[in-house]
């Protein structure tokens, strides 16, 4: 689904991969979505794990420009009665979005964690990713990434823990 106004594709998509055990690997696929629809291309978030309240701002913030930001659970996804359902609900959607060819940049963050807990078939992911349209970017977060993910991504970038005084600061 796209908004009405006129959106330009890039002609080259690749897929990124940010793990690691240490913060802003979300803020980071975040800020690729600014640059995303800053360009004028469709652009959506798709959360499996976090619900609204976890990325509030940057959620308001992103609609504002015109990202559509898919989120399928208020709270978070471990804490569901059927985990299970929402991550099926979370893929089908980030799937149709890959492979429609209608997005610039596609975000599914924390998809890793869905993948690790069974919720979501990671042979289909790394088909799908295989088989996007050609002018989709895909962003994928979590905490871990298997072989056949690492492999399926064009760039992985891994984030450590080295200091971090929890959310104090910007992040209050």
């Amino acid at each position: 689904m796209t908004t009405g106004r006129r959106r330009r594709q890039p002609t080259d998509g690749i897929v990124m991969l940010f793990v690691g055990d240490g913060w802003g690997k979300s803020a980071a696929s975040f800020g690729y979505a600014m640059r995303s629809a800053g360009r004028g291309w469709a652009t959506l978030v798709v959360q499996f794990l976090k619900g609204e309240p976890w990325n509030a701002a940057e959620a308001a913030s992103a609609r504002r420009l015109g990202v559509e930001w898919a989120v399928f659970t208020p709270a978070t996804s471990w804490g569901a009665a059927q985990p299970q359902a929402l991550g099926a609900m979370a893929w089908e959607r980030s799937r149709v979005a890959i492979e429609s060819g209608e997005y610039g940049l596609v975000i599914l963050d924390e998809l890793t964690h869905a993948v690790h807990a069974g919720w979501v078939d990671e042979r289909e992911v790394v088909e799908t990713l295989e088989r996007r349209a050609a002018s989709t970017s895909v962003i994928v977060t979590g905490r871990t990434a298997s072989g056949p993910l690492v492999s399926a991504a064009d760039t992985v970038t891994r984030f450590s823990a080295e200091k971090h005084r929890e959310k104090r600061g910007i992040l209050q």
